[in-house]
């Protein structure tokens, strides 16, 4: 793996819930070419673990001693919390499992690092589903209250996200939420989302038909998973910043897109063909609008995303081609997640 040491990171012992997962393995894998010694827990581990920068722990979160334990064995500075339930159907098929895994598991965390001697500093994955089921002409501001909130997923992440700060306000630990929308790239296999699951019906040759649950209107951010570690590590970096300690920081795009124009994309950079998509939601005289303010993580991190939609989705429809040709045995892309599974550290 190609180095480029971060003197913040070198040697230093860091702890990543979810590392396995689509964002938690991106997030890892620049941490060790940063130099940190990591260390991934995670219920599912990839196959190739072999890393002398890296070592994978196959376990639950919500096992608090046995997570202590480890946080004093391993001597762990910092802790990337991103184990979650992600997904937003399944949240409604399950919510108690949800709320165990978002809000129970990062509770376990919390306490702890709470009575660690060493793992004081914490940067929480957080949701920009945490503003809800609203609409917003405007990009919307970390201090905006949310909207409607209609699923568990938004709802634990929003308790969660209290946890934590109610954490570092009583125990004085550093923490950062990183609010986060529609992340995209290599390696995400939750094919209910909407990149994921436009790109699998290309290569199943499928019916490019997206269902009755929006109109195609709504805009919305997306944001390359390279651009989500960059920013996990801006966080984590400038913790001791007393302006963003004990803070939330969002995370976006800068440039919302109509979902009907991004799968548009994906299936030219599929194969050149301009499909028309199809969406049976009802027809909204007003689209929805949703995308987040990063003027903040801009001035506070000197964060901003670089990687262009068209360059990434690119990237990203040619990774899934290459993974799920023709023949490819080793993956599959007929197994869509299910609990418990997909209650996976993601």
């Amino acid at each position: 793996m190609r180095a480029e040491r971060n003197s913040h990171w070198q040697d230093r012992p860091v702890l990543v819930t979810g590392g396995a997962g689509f964002g938690g393995s991106h997030l890892v894998k620049r941490l060790i070419r940063s130099g940190a010694q990591v260390t991934v827990v995670d219920r599912e581990l990839p196959a190739a673990r072999d890393c002398d920068r890296c070592h994978f722990i196959d376990a639950d979160i919500r096992y608090q001693t046995s997570f202590q334990r480890l946080l004093e064995e391993s001597k762990i500075d910092t802790v990337f919390h991103l184990a979650a339930q992600p997904l937003v159907p399944l949240s409604l098929i399950d919510p108690a499992e949800t709320w165990s895994i978002n809000l129970d598991g990062t509770l376990s965390v919390l306490e702890a690092m709470r009575r660690s001697r060493n793992a004081r500093r914490l940067v929480f994955a957080s949701s920009g589903a945490i503003y809800g089921s609203l609409s917003c002409a405007d990009p919307i501001a970390e201090d905006h209250p949310p909207g409607p909130i209609n699923h568990a997923y938004a709802a634990s992440k929003i308790a969660a996200e209290v946890a934590v700060h109610s954490h570092a306000n009583a125990y004085d630990l550093k923490v950062v939420s990183c609010r986060f929308m529609n992340t995209y790239g290599p390696g995400d296999r939750h094919f209910c989302r909407l990149i994921p699951g436009a790109i699998q019906r290309l290569v199943k040759d499928q019916a490019y038909d997206f269902g009755d649950r929006d109109d195609g209107t709504t805009e919305l951010d997306f944001l390359h998973v390279d651009d989500m570690a960059c920013a996990y590590l801006a966080a984590g970096e400038n913790l001791d910043d007393t302006d963003v300690n004990n803070t939330a920081i969002n995370f976006g795009s800068a440039a919302p897109r109509r979902i009907s124009s991004v799968v548009r994309a994906i299936s030219h950079a599929f194969d050149g063909i301009e499909r028309v998509p199809i969406f049976r939601g009802e027809k909204r005289e007003q689209p929805l609008r949703k995308s987040l303010d990063i003027s903040k993580a801009r001035d506070l991190l000197d964060w901003q995303p670089r990687i262009d939609f068209e360059s990434g989705l690119s990237d990203t429809v040619a990774w899934y081609c290459r993974k799920y040709a023709p023949g490819n045995t080793a993956a599959s892309l007929n197994r869509p997640p299910a609990f418990p599974t997909a209650g996976r550290p993601s």
